[in-house]
């Protein structure tokens, strides 16, 4: 899909930040936003490369996870249109030790970092609204530290999907039970167990590659707490119509 580009007269982009951000500082930034699709399994930024580019989805799913040494890894947060990848560039650290993939097909826009940084560091507004992201990565990533530690995995796996159907605004997800293994640090034979737990009950239906959710009532009863505190604090951070 592509997308019109930005200018002067033209609807705001679906994406909460850029959407907000005042009029005169959207003017200016418009010029510098290159609209692009944002495909499944695209890399936003690798482990210690330097960021160059920041990117604002206006559709999908972004994944932020850590890694080991040896090439495991567990999600550690998700974003949807409410944000943006590439956050540590903006606070003036080049380079993070997390990768940052697409793990849901989108779209959205891409903008030079520095470009960006200049107005985000003017304060105001702008800096107000990214630093309101800050606090709900920041509140979603500490929550899933004590959910992988504490809860038992189907508890974890219905909290990871409605938690990405909340950011992609959709409950059908495009999700191989390798990557939710990844995602979730558990093996792939635990996950498989978890997810047929969850389909016999008639809360998910799922088929190779994807997952639809299909009793949202159901799935949130089998979720943690951790899906309630995380979605409680976005509620209260966003307007019902964002």
């Amino acid at each position: 899909m592509t997308l019109p580009s930005t200018g002067n007269g033209l609807a705001r982009p679906r994406n909460y930040i850029l959407a907000q951000m005042p009029e005169a500082q959207f003017h200016y930034l418009s010029k510098f936003l290159v609209p692009l699709d944002l495909p499944l399994g695209f890399h936003l930024s690798q482990p210690h490369q330097d960021i160059e580019n920041l990117y604002f989805p206006t559709s999908g799913l972004i994944s932020t996870d850590a890694l080991t040494e040896s090439g495991d890894s567990v999600e550690v947060g998700v974003t949807g249109r409410e944000g943006f990848a590439g956050v540590v560039g903006l606070l003036g650290y080049p380079q993070m030790a997390h990768s940052v993939i697409m793990q849901g097909s989108g779209a959205g826009y891409r903008i030079r970092m520095s470009v960006f940084r200049e107005e985000f560091l003017k304060g105001g507004q702008l800096a107000q609204l990214v630093h309101s992201f800050l606090y709900m990565q920041m509140t979603q990533m500490t929550q899933s530290v004590l959910c992988n530690r504490l809860h038992p995995v189907e508890a974890r796996l219905a909290r990871w999907l409605l938690t990405s159907a909340d950011r992609m605004e959709s409950n059908m997800l495009q999700l191989t039970q390798e990557f939710l293994a990844q995602m979730l640090g558990s093996r792939r034979s635990t996950v498989t167990v978890a997810a047929g737990s969850l389909q016999r009950a008639g809360w998910i239906d799922y088929t190779r590659g994807r997952i639809q959710i299909v009793n949202r009532v159901g799935l949130e009863s089998a979720a943690c707490e951790c899906y309630r505190i995380v979605r409680t604090t976005y509620d209260r951070m966003l307007p019902a119509n964002f």
